[in-house]
């Protein structure tokens, strides 16, 4: 198609989810006829006639390089913003205001397009429709091997937490995984808390079912994770949406009530033909609306906006460094060696957990599992409530050493090798954190660069103490945990020998 170059403009350090919908939509205008190009270096650019820019989500850009991509007049108004936030959520209000001055707004969802319209910004819908490349199952739904039998995949949004802390048990029953993301900052490739790309779609294609749950009250329907699951093959069990046409509940993805997600696990959970008959569904219909077929919304607003002159040039981008806190692990200051006894026999554990905690397993199991993994402890993901008294969950974080140095302790329900334990006591004998000895552990075993794992399952219960869901540090403990991270000499302890007589399984903390 000549007379139009659609020009993705992004910035390095953005989300890598938006990455993989610009990849999505340049194939689909490449095969569409359209030229296509992408650029995380606008200033090193030249524009030409029949540009036409694209920002997928505005907001984020503006968050990341800064305003002068949309202060300039000339560019905004040759610019097409791409969004994909939910109404009640404050990136849709920064959306709003910077589409404003943009040259046309779309949005995936009719819900937000229609929030957009009420508030004077002309959005318009673009559908997303079948990616090939996105394509786990290539027609044959029951052909997919369940390794994950019921997996969330979503970001941490306390109502989000609140829901499936109050369907723990069932989610134990049913081997959930809970694959939690922190969205503090952009996540810009796959972690231990979030995947993205190949790694994602291969999750979702060995998952029997994907939980989706709203993050506040609005019944906005997640459009784009429901599409993604749909070229994997795994049905979505949804909260109850609205606006979710050509998507049927019941025909396309089941739904809940919020207060009977474990009802509705129990149901539907082992029911595999009932699930694949979902699944199968919503590929097919997926499958005949391709994105080669709906991108022409995005090429009819980007023509629109060639009626004017295009900009001499872009501005450039900013930002040199990602955003956000440093996700590096602390690099080990220290060594350890287990006594050479305990190499000779099979290895103890202890549990390290506020008193009152109940298990919803079998120890047996855990122990098994900690053993197979060659893990020095295993921090354990647990519910209960919260200040409010709301179900809440607490130790969602996988064994990722860098939280200790921003204020984030990894939990306080751990399973631990017992020489480990022991040494953690004595090399950490600091009144200050008698009352956290979860704490001590994790910092000892930071420190020592011993390895860590982690159970993405409430598999625990804290009972008679308030959960943390942001699992805080107390403030007056941070600096002193950064010290022994850092390995500052006049702040390191020393592994010492176990006093004779000294209990090794006095491991309950308040």
């Amino acid at each position: 198609m000549s007379g139009l170059r659609i020009v993705f403009v992004q910035s390095p350090f953005q989300n890598a989810f938006f990455g993989e919908l610009t990849e999505a939509l340049s194939t689909a205008l490449t095969d569409a006829g359209v030229a296509v190009t992408t650029t995380t270096e606008p200033g090193d650019h030249e524009v030409a006639a029949d540009d036409v820019f694209v920002l997928m989500p505005p907001h984020e850009y503006v968050a990341l390089e800064g305003s002068d991509f949309v202060d300039d007049p000339a560019v905004a108004a040759r610019t097409v913003g791409i969004s994909a936030e939910q109404p009640h959520q404050g990136f849709f209000e920064r959306n709003a205001s910077i589409g404003a001055r943009l040259g046309a707004v779309l949005d995936f969802s009719p819900l937000a397009v229609d929030a957009y319209r009420r508030i004077g910004v002309a959005a318009e819908h673009l559908p997303f429709g079948y990616v090939p490349a996105w394509d786990r199952v290539h027609g044959d739904i029951s052909a997919r091997q369940i390794a994950t039998p019921v997996l969330y995949l979503g970001n941490k949004r306390p109502r989000r937490l609140s829901t499936l802390a109050a369907a723990a048990p069932s989610l134990v029953r049913h081997h959930a995984r809970l694959l939690i993301s922190d969205n503090d900052e952009p996540n810009r490739s796959t972690t231990a808390t979030f995947v993205a790309g190949d790694a994602k779609r291969s999750l979702l294609a060995g998952t029997g079912l994907l939980v989706n749950i709203h993050q506040s009250d609005e019944p906005y329907f997640e459009w784009l994770r429901v599409v993604e699951a749909a070229h994997c093959g795994v049905p979505v069990l949804s909260e109850t949406s609205v606006s979710t046409e050509p998507f049927v509940a019941g025909t396309h993805f089941l739904t809940f009530d919020r207060d009977d997600l474990a009802g509705r696990l129990d149901a539907l959970a082992g029911d595999r033909r009932r699930l694949d008959e979902i699944a199968r569904s919503a590929y097919e219909l997926v499958r005949r609306q391709t994105l080669d077929d709906t991108v022409d919304v995005l090429v009819e607003a980007a023509q629109r906006l060639l009626v004017g002159p295009a900009p001499e040039r872009l501005p450039p981008r900013r930002r040199q460094v990602p955003i956000g806190r440093d996700r590096t692990d602390p690099a080990p200051t220290a060594r350890w060696r287990p006594p050479r006894r305990s190499r000779l026999r099979r290895r103890r554990w202890r549990m390290v957990a506020p008193e009152g905690t109940v298990l919803h397993v079998d120890e047996r199991r855990l122990v098994d599992g900690a053993d197979a993994s060659g893990a020095a402890l295993v921090n354990l993901l647990a519910h209960g409530r919260d200040d409010r008294g709301t179900p809440m969950l607490e130790g969602c974080w996988p064994w990722e050493p860098w939280r200790l140095r921003h204020g984030q302790h990894l939990g306080r329900v751990l399973l631990v090798d017992a020489d480990v334990l022991d040494a953690a006591r004595r090399w950490l004998a600091d009144p200050a954190f008698g009352a956290h000895p979860h704490l001590a552990v994790e910092l000892f075993a930071a420190v020592h660069g011993l390895r860590g794992e982690h159970r993405p399952c409430p598999v625990a219960e804290l009972r008679g103490v308030v959960v943390d869901p942001t699992q805080s540090i107390p403030a007056e403990l941070v600096d002193r945990c950064r010290q022994l991270l850092e390995g500052s000499p006049s702040s390191a302890p020393s592994v010492g020998r176990r006093r004779p007589g000294e209990p090794l399984d006095a491991h309950r903390g308040s």
